[in-house]
């Protein structure tokens, strides 16, 4: 392309979708009206608690393989920490703990082909209806939907869990392996994104609002950008921004995420399952993950929890993982609570067929997002899925890939 891409918003979408087309040879400017890049999935320092924390706590898997290969080509994936496929459940009522991988379930046949979808394949259906009879609902099928859909399960579209079950299932030995973020989310997937746009010669554009926009024009808070004829634009922002801009209503629903992080001052802790991350069930939150000697608490599907006053959360959180951490009865030590109201979107069976395609009325502009339309719920992976395609559609480049060492996967 001869043209200028302009891809609007840096999250991980747009970072992504400036990333391939720099690394093509196309020249990109990047616009993002914060003074920051990452959106919702990014680190900075918090100095109430006087350490680096993530917005929100997150994994991936060796499934994610967009997004890992987009951090190879980054060169992200040196600040990544790879663990073997199990992952440790604590049951915060009983006390009972287990670990599930992907050769040991500990699960009935029977159950496993439910969730996989082998005997009901209705797109109307939701998690509960097609796995709550199932002896390991509570303990395994409900938390798993809880935290990969953002959505409870009698919300949550049982075609879509099964979805991720099969490519969970059956993407090879090394599809469950886990991928956190030691030193922090940026550290891997946003500042080395930022270093290559760099690199590449992508201007990159801080503090630009964009306010409205037509055919032929971006309108930024600061003035207009005219778009050439070879021009092409990017929309890479949430739905309830993009919509307005495009004179649109996306009908998508949302869901919050909540998310704890308590200093504890020992740096030596560790969690149960030896693992810095923990799952939990019988309580509130789904997940422990632990950093140096932060540990940081995530409560997905929370709009209720979020609406409760932050000193709230911080002591009904800590009262329930004190115990876990040997520490019951102690008084809840310096935190700062995280509220993501609008995480994801809901993953029910008619607000996912309602996401929208890429493509805009304006031959120039497509959008991206976890919003999109695609097999993934609402995460990392599926973001920068979004900002792959939707560079390959601006450019018309279907063969864009994200070209780098592999060696790491």
């Amino acid at each position: 392309m001869k043209g200028t891409l302009h891809v609007v918003g840096a999250g991980l979408a747009g970072l992504s979708a400036a990333v391939a087309a720099a690394s093509a040879g196309t020249r990109v400017v990047l616009h993002e009206a914060a003074g920051h890049a990452g959106g919702r999935c990014r680190s900075f320092r918090d100095d109430s608690i006087g350490r680096v924390i993530d917005n929100g706590t997150h994994l991936l898997l060796g499934v994610n393989q967009t997004a890992l290969a987009y951090a190879a080509r980054i060169g992200g994936t040196v600040a990544m920490e790879r663990h073997p496929p199990a992952f440790p459940f604590l049951d915060l009522q009983s006390g009972d703990r287990w670990t599930l991988s992907a050769g040991r379930l500990l699960l009935r046949p029977f159950e496993l082909l439910a969730a996989l979808g082998v005997f009901e394949n209705d797109e109307a259906q939701t998690v509960a209806m097609r796995l709550s009879s199932a002896r390991s609902f509570r303990r395994i099928w409900e938390p798993l939907c809880v935290a990969a859909l953002n959505t409870d399960a009698d919300q949550a579209s049982a075609q879509m869990f099964a979805r991720l079950l099969r490519a969970a299932l059956t993407g090879g030995v090394r599809a469950l392996d886990a991928y956190e973020f030691p030193a922090g989310l940026s550290s891997a997937l946003v500042a080395p994104a930022l270093a290559t746009l760099a690199a590449h010669g992508t201007k990159l554009c801080f503090r630009h609002r964009l306010t409205s926009l037509d055919a032929d024009r971006l309108v930024f808070d600061h003035g207009p950008l005219p778009l050439a004829a070879e021009d092409r634009v990017i929309l890479a922002l949430p739905p309830w921004i993009t919509g307005p801009l495009l004179d649109q209503s996306f009908a998508l629903p949302t869901r919050a995420i909540v998310g704890a992080h308590f200093v504890l001052g020992t740096p030596g802790l560790r969690l149960p399952g030896n693992k810095p991350f923990l799952g939990l069930t019988g309580g509130t939150a789904q997940w422990l993950a632990q950093r140096g000697d932060v540990i940081s608490v995530t409560v997905s599907a929370a709009d209720a929890l979020a609406a409760r006053p932050n000193a709230e959360i911080a002591s009904l959180l800590w009262r329930e993982i004190a115990p876990v951490l040997g520490m019951e009865g102690a008084p809840p030590p310096r935190s700062r609570i995280i509220k993501e109201r609008r995480a994801t979107l809901a993953h029910t069976p008619t607000d996912i067929r309602a996401r929208p395609t890429p493509a805009t009325r304006f031959p120039k502009i497509v959008m991206a997002g976890d919003w999109m339309d695609g097999p993934w719920p609402c995460t990392i992976e599926a973001a920068i899925r979004s900002g792959l395609a939707a560079a390959r559609l601006a450019l018309a480049r279907p063969e864009l890939e994200f070209q780098g060492p592999r060696a790491y996967l």
